[in-house]
């Protein structure tokens, strides 16, 4: 960390101002102590010249009294020389210890306790001269007191002392005066400083401690703030708000590491349009290379598909640089590389020292020529079945940077990976139903180009047939006209699956649809009793009549040619709400069976299509007996041209399953040999929400 950079981190800033308000308040409290300890001082000291004014006044009057009661004997005289000089002496003893303590300005027997010298009391130019004075008085005075005594100290002459006190009592008493005055001015002056620079040091202690708190809130929390509020703006939708960069080093970095974040999710939102509105492969990959490569930080990318038998797999697109590559389609095999373990594990895989692994494995072709081009780092994500691709499908990220995919860059990945190969599978599948779509368009295409000539020929055999009376010639007439009218069914079929459905929904009343299908059905397959169990008449669904009567017939006919002869085809109707999915389905209607499996059961329809709700539902289901379906059929049951019997198109469940969903149903197909095949229905049910009930009018309203 550079130096100016570590003068603006916050931490240092913050350690200074909370270092320098721990120095201001130690400061004044350290003046506050001084002061107090001073001002002790100077009222000790204040008591002191208290205790000379005491001295005088104590001498003066002993002096007075003595002077009254003057001895007049010699028992007497020498009392008062052990009471009265005595006394006299040590008033004498006390004014010089006070007058010697001030002229000398040691006052450590005069403190209540020791002192430094700072701490000392500087009496002040007025004090000192009046000290000087009551020393020069005290000087005079003690000396003349001492000449009236006399140089016998046995026989002091008390009497004169006496007078002389009283005589020169005023002189004294008036030195003393102004030096207790000047004393106590002293005194009052001192205090007054404590308590301005008491008060001062708290004043300046106050305004710093503001300044530092209106520094925080400069320096910390308006910048936390601006973040908190462009969180916010981000949380709100705005993903491309920027902080500006200011501030303490640490906020510079929350500020950066916040427009980074807000860079990412706008980024991240344009890639979900980006994924959402795609249709075309090259386009989407385009889009990933290009504005989304700072973010995804790969050098080259490619979706590869695997065939369906997974023998092999095929770069249908790859960008370099940015930059689409031509002639970028490349076959590889599957076999023994990465790519099949991605597909099995269904999980990203990140590939390091990618030229050894390379050179290690010769069946890693794809690598190789990943290396080839200079990338030493790759990602493989898979698209799998469980992203709902049509085909399985593999995207790889490649880098030259050996470390490109370190872990925050394989955590971005990661979770953005789902949202990609969910993206990808996406445009892959519209890509497929795209090319059904032509498909479909091709064939319808067909269908019609074919009906005209078929139904020339089909004229030309009826005429022949009427006009050939040699028996076998008409058997190979009859033969072939059934062919042609199996082939005209057959395009019909083909015609109808094809085209896109236009649907008529209004409110139809199940069971007088359904026994008019049976009856129907009756009369084609005469060797079945087809039987509909008793059901409610108001059950009705919102669907196009002409299309369920499609449905129906083909659903009976099935069961009818599945079943053996003379045995019962039943249909059944009844109401049923949706709970549990598909499973709690069968139990509510009573179908519920035993020795059934998973994997005998078939559920036409998505994921969107299952209902989870509470909304009410009709069920028609059709049942039979005779030979089971085979478990490993029933998933393709639905699927087109694909039949279990030798003369069946394979179109008309698929037809029906289509149908089925395009009502916002489902289809359901279960079979075993205990039991037989179940074909259900679950379909809406069609309330008639101005009487609340459901609805029984008439089919044909």
């Amino acid at each position: 960390m550079s130096l100016s950079r570590h003068l603006a981190s916050l931490s240092l800033q913050v350690a200074a101002a909370y270092l320098a308000l721990g120095l201001l308040l130690s400061a004044a409290s350290l003046y506050t102590l001084s002061a107090f300890q001073r001002q002790l001082g100077a009222i000790e000291l204040v008591n002191r010249a208290g205790q000379l004014e005491l001295a005088v006044e104590q001498m003066h009057a002993q002096a007075m009294n003595y002077w009254q009661n003057a001895p007049r004997d010699y028992p007497t005289y020498y009392r008062d020389v052990r009471l009265y000089y005595q006394d006299l002496l040590a008033q004498i003893a006390t004014i010089d210890g006070i007058v010697t303590s001030f002229m000398s300005g040691d006052f450590s027997d005069t403190l209540p306790m020791p002192m430094p010298a700072w701490l000392q009391p500087h009496l002040g130019l007025e004090a000192e001269a009046a000290i000087a004075a009551l020393e020069d008085t005290w000087e005079t005075w003690r000396a003349t007191l001492f000449d009236a005594l006399g140089d016998d100290a046995d026989e002091p002459r008390l009497e004169w002392a006496a007078e002389q006190v009283i005589d020169d009592h005023s002189r004294l008493n008036a030195a003393v005066e102004v030096f207790a005055k000047a004393l106590r001015s002293w005194s009052a002056r001192e205090y007054q400083l404590m308590i301005q620079g008491t008060l001062a040091a708290a004043g300046i202690t106050l305004v710093i401690a503001v300044l530092l708190l209106w520094l925080l809130q400069w320096k910390v929390l308006a910048p936390l703030r601006r973040t908190t509020a462009g969180f916010q703006r981000v949380a709100d939708g705005d993903v491309r708000y920027q902080l500006p960069v200011v501030g303490t080093t640490e906020l510079q970095d929350l500020s950066s590491s916040f427009n980074r974040l807000s860079e990412r999710l706008d980024l991240l939102y344009r890639l979900i349009h980006a994924l959402q509105q795609g249709q075309d492969l090259d386009q989407l990959m385009g889009l990933l290379n290009t504005e989304f490569r700072p973010l995804l930080g790969c050098d080259w990318s490619g979706l590869v598909f695997i065939d369906e038998r997974r023998a092999s797999a095929r770069v249908e697109t790859s960008w370099l640089d940015g930059l689409p590559q031509p002639g970028a389609q490349r076959l590889y095999r599957l076999q023994g590389t990465l790519l099949e373990r991605v597909l099995a594990d269904e999980t990203p895989l990140h590939v390091q020292a990618m030229a050894e692994r390379a050179s290690a494995n010769p069946a890693y072709e794809l690598l190789r020529h990943l290396v080839a081009l200079g990338m030493r780092d790759a990602i493989f994500l898979p698209l799998t079945p469980q992203t709902q691709t049509p085909i399985p499908a593999v995207v790889v990220f490649a880098t030259r940077d050996p470390a490109g995919f370190g872990d925050a860059r394989q955590r971005l990945l990661g979770n953005i990976g789902q949202l990609l190969t969910q993206g990808v599978g996406r445009t892959a599948r519209l890509a497929e139903q795209g090319r059904l779509a032509a498909i479909g368009e091709f064939a319808s295409g067909i269908v019609h180009e074919l009906r005209t000539p078929l139904s020339t020929i089909a004229m030309a055999l009826n005429f022949l047939a009427e006009r050939t009376p040699e028996p076998r010639a008409k058997r190979r007439l009859d033969l072939a006209l059934g062919e042609a009218e199996r082939t005209r069914r057959l395009l019909e079929e083909i015609l109808l699956y094809a085209k896109p459905l236009s649907l008529d929904p209004r409110p139809v009343a199940l069971r007088p649809l359904l026994e008019e299908q049976i009856a129907l059905a009756a009369e084609r397959h005469p060797g079945h009793s087809i039987q509909l169990e008793p059901a409610s008449d108001g059950l009705q669904v919102l669907a196009d009549p002409d299309r369920m009567r499609q449905i129906l017939t083909n659903l009976t006919d099935n069961a009818c040619e599945a079943a053996p002869v003379g045995s019962v085809v039943t249909w059944r109707i009844a109401k049923t709400t949706e709970t549990a999915g598909a499973a709690k389905t069968a139990e509510a209607a009573g179908t519920a069976r035993t020795g059934e499996t998973a994997e005998a059961v078939k559920t036409v329809g998505t994921a969107e299509n299952v209902k989870q709700s509470d909304a009410d539902e009709v069920r028609l289901s059709v049942h039979n007996t005779g030979e089971p379906i085979p478990a490993e059929r029933l998933p393709r049951l639905s699927e087109p041209f694909f039949s279990t019997k030798a003369s069946g198109t394979g179109l008309g469940l698929a037809i029906v399953a289509r149908l089925v969903e395009q009502h916002g149903g489902r289809l359901s197909i279960r079979s075993t040999a205990e039991q037989g095949t179940l074909v259900e229905i679950v379909l809406p049910q069609w309330v008639d929400e101005t009487r609340g009930i459901a609805a029984t009018a008439d089919p044909s309203r």
